[in-house]
């Protein structure tokens, strides 16, 4: 009865070892601001074709598009009827302030007012800015309204880089950035 037992054991070892779909996941995770979904698919690395896909969501392909944060998964099936499910997880990417690096604040039109891209996803956001001697030039809290390169008087402050500090929530320093902007009329 051992030797049976170990037998059917080896057997049942052997054949789910060859049962096994290879595969790499190829996925594309949903950006902060919504304006690309996410993707996810498969691969097949060992070909045993023909393949059958099954998605959570009813698709039959190897890949879905336009999709939400969540796990999805699918069933591949090989031409010999084995099968493997594959869960994937699609996330929804935090946003990160990008301030831009310089800007020229001379009434031409363009590129006036300093920049701070994704700042409108931060409601509770603190930037401030100071010129070489630490001293504040500009600071604003709330949602952010694009700096005009005048100082806290109303003052145009001279050409020069200056320092900030941008902070996503209130004094958080756990989500500060830290850089300087130029300013060049």
């Amino acid at each position: 009865m051992k030797k049976i037992l170990t037998q059917l054991f080896l057997f049942f070892l052997v054949h789910t070892a060859f049962a096994q779909i290879n595969f790499t996941i190829i996925k594309q995770d949903v950006k902060c601001n919504h304006t690309d979904f996410g993707d996810a698919g498969v691969n097949i690395v060992v070909t045993n074709p023909p393949y059958l896909y099954l998605w959570n969501t009813g698709d039959t392909t190897n890949s879905i598009n336009g999709l939400v944060e969540g796990v999805y998964s699918v069933l591949i099936t090989d031409n010999s009827g084995d099968d493997t499910t594959v869960a994937i997880q699609i996330k929804l990417l935090e946003c990160e302030m990008a301030p831009e690096i310089v800007f020229t604040p001379n009434n031409d039109g363009i590129n006036d007012t300093w920049s701070i891209n994704n700042s409108q996803y931060f409601p509770q956001a603190k930037v401030m800015v100071f010129n070489r001697l630490g001293q504040i030039v500009f600071s604003h809290n709330g949602e952010y309204k694009p700096w005009d390169g005048k100082d806290i008087f109303g003052v145009a402050v001279p050409d020069a880089s200056y320092f900030y500090l941008v902070y996503h929530k209130g004094n958080d320093e756990g989500t500060i950035i830290k850089g300087s902007v130029s300013i060049i009329k």
